[in-house]
């Protein structure tokens, strides 16, 4: 997989501070005319194997302290991103781990990390909507940065490599996956039901004593995650 990743200084400089920050995963991605401005960088940390119990254990106590940990070290992270950038002469913005401008009417981001993702080469969509990466599966959290800086751009992954697997469509609790397969352009709602996810990740969550919207099991099962 080719990935930017030092193909001029800013990148190699944008990855060093990224990495000594804590960040698993570095990519950079052309995004011209899907995001307000040109370029993003991708952060993404590893989920500990840790933090999974089985399949009915999900969420568990440490997953859910994990996923509140890692959002808050990517969003620093992504702030010190822009920082760099913007002290470098450049416009950028920090899109933090956890989104919140999401429209009730799809469940959508104006600009979802993992889009970035794809495009920088880190991963593919899973059949759970997820980002896939080869290094960690799904078992990754995201957040992001736009800029206008002229970073050199990793290539896109556009096909999924999740191939005939059907284990998270299988374990969904909330019977989200369709079990078809994610490519470039295709709309979600061929392939996942965002609204069933949100109903059965709230259920489920409520019944293990977490007031988030978090579910997991699809991440938890994947033959891809590393144990």
């Amino acid at each position: 997989m080719k990935r930017a990743t030092g193909e001029n200084h800013l990148n190699a400089e944008v990855e060093r501070v990224a990495r000594e920050a804590g960040a698993s995963l570095v990519g950079f991605a052309d995004v011209e005319g899907l995001a307000c401005l040109p370029r993003a960088v991708v952060v993404a940390t590893a989920i500990s194997p840790a933090a999974f119990g089985e399949p009915a254990e999900m969420p568990t106590p440490p997953y859910y302290q994990e996923y509140l940990d890692l959002n808050a070290r990517l969003t620093k992270i992504a702030e010190r991103l822009a920082g760099l950038l913007e002290c470098a002469g450049y416009r950028a913005q920090a899109n933090a781990a956890t989104l919140h401008l999401i429209d009730p009417e799809t469940l959508a981001t104006p600009f979802p990390h993992k889009t970035g993702a794809t495009r920088a080469g880190l991963g593919w969509i899973g059949k759970s909507a997820l980002l896939v990466t080869p290094e960690f599966g799904p078992a990754v959290r995201l957040a992001s940065v736009l800029t206008d800086a002229p970073l050199a751009a990793g290539e896109p992954i556009t096909e999924s490599r999740c191939g005939e697997c059907t284990v998270c469509q299988e374990a969904c609790p909330g019977g989200a996956i369709t079990g078809e397969s994610w490519y470039a352009g295709r709309p979600r709602e061929e392939f996942y039901d965002a609204f069933a996810c949100r109903r059965g990740a709230l259920e489920r969550a409520r019944s293990k004593g977490i007031d988030a919207t978090i579910c997991g099991v699809c991440m938890s099962v994947c033959p891809r995650r590393p144990r």
